[in-house]
């Protein structure tokens, strides 16, 4: 009895030492990692102030690659959410941007199976003073409250929730170099929505200087207002330049030149301009015939009209766009900007077939200078 009592003593000693460390253990716990990247501080921010880059900088698919993501909320900024499911080492979760302000912090709110209450990461963002870098520091705090189990369970914040914050990090770092190292935030890029137009199309090259290009287009021009003469047809809206390959020496484009209808007669017969149609042949290449004729198709499936001239409906969804008067010099850049801005909001693009980046002259200024706009196709 005397033995049992004293067993009975012991865990009582035990479980209130257990108790007493408990609650001198913290109720908040603070962890913070940082890493220094060479891009653009407006280039940092906008990527993780989306959620449709998680995918690429996510601890949780680090652990599971199969694991699923859902967006919901905004697209960006407050309410952006995405919530995740996968194995076990992963399980369910959520984040979701709670605020953040531009180019200098992003918060987020965690929900997830780690210990504690009031899960966040903090992101600040901090520029060298060189102006070369900028410092991410990532933070992450969680209450525990007086839940003991919790508070002992802090003693290991410096495991798993560390090592996300550090791969987190790491990815990010990595994510970042693959963008375009191109500032865009003076540059006004927006999203919208362009509608299909048919236009006559004329493949074109030239070397990479100005004049040539500008030599080049204005024969392409040419070429095309005799067709569309030829076909009855007449021009309806700014002559667009789209980018098929922007080489080390040359430059390889499409001149089109939109047009007043869908459909035109031309030596006899009538045709119908559609979006390319790309066909299942296959076989021997060199069996097809060496010349299109007027109503065939080319390999990028846009009907063929007259003298090398083809007829196609443009691309027709969500665009980036912006404008710029100066000198089309300034148009790679622009292009480049425009591809950054895609990969920090999560925007897809291909850069092939309709896909292509194109660019209008919009407005000629009495001193010469031309507006331009600029359109690169993309995906939600």
């Amino acid at each position: 009895m005397t033995r049992l009592l004293e067993l009975l003593v012991s865990l009582l000693i035990v479980a209130a030492l257990v108790i007493l460390v408990g609650v001198l253990l913290p109720s908040h716990g603070h962890l913070e990692r940082s890493v220094d990247v060479p891009n653009p501080i407006r280039q940092i921010y906008d990527s993780l102030n989306t959620m449709r880059r998680f995918p690429d900088w996510s601890p949780e698919r680090r652990l599971d690659p199969l694991v699923t993501m859902k967006y919901s909320g905004e697209r960006l900024g407050p309410g952006a959410r995405v919530e995740w499911s996968g194995n076990e080492s992963v399980g369910k979760g959520s984040l979701t941007i709670a605020s953040s302000i531009q180019d200098e912090q992003v918060k987020m709110d965690l929900d997830n199976d780690f210990a504690g209450v009031n899960k966040t990461y903090t992101i600040d963002l901090i520029p060298a003073e060189n102006g070369k870098t900028t410092k991410i520091v990532w933070s992450y705090d969680v209450d525990y409250g007086w839940d003991l189990f919790a508070r002992y369970a802090g003693l290991y914040i410096h495991g798993k929730p560390d090592a996300n914050v550090q791969t987190a990090l790491a990815s990010v770092s990595a994510m970042l170099a693959s963008f375009p190292n191109v500032d865009y935030k003076d540059q006004d890029i927006q999203v919208s929505e362009v509608t299909g137009v048919p236009v006559l199309v004329l493949p074109t090259k030239s070397p990479r200087t100005l004049d040539e290009v500008a030599e080049a287009t204005a024969q392409a021009v040419t070429r095309i207002q005799a067709v569309m003469s030829r076909a009855g047809l007449t021009q309806n809206g700014p002559v667009r330049i789209v980018t098929s390959n922007w080489g080390d020496d040359s430059y390889a484009f499409d001149v089109a030149v939109p047009v007043n209808s869908t459909s035109f007669s031309l030596d006899g017969s009538t045709q119908q301009i559609t979006a390319p149609v790309q066909t299942d042949m296959v076989g021997d290449l060199d069996a097809q015939p060496a010349e299109l004729t007027l109503g065939q198709r080319d390999d990028e499936g846009q009907l063929y009209v007259a003298d090398n001239v083809r007829a196609r409906i443009t691309y027709s969804g969500p665009v980036l766009t912006t404008e710029y008067t100066g000198s089309p010099a300034a148009l790679p850049l622009l292009r480049l900007q425009l591809k950054a801005f895609a990969e920090t909001h999560g925007y897809f693009y291909s850069e092939m077939n309709g896909g292509r980046f194109w660019d209008e002259v919009t407005a000629t200024s009495e001193e010469g200078e031309e507006t331009f706009k600029v359109y690169l196709p993309v995906e939600p």
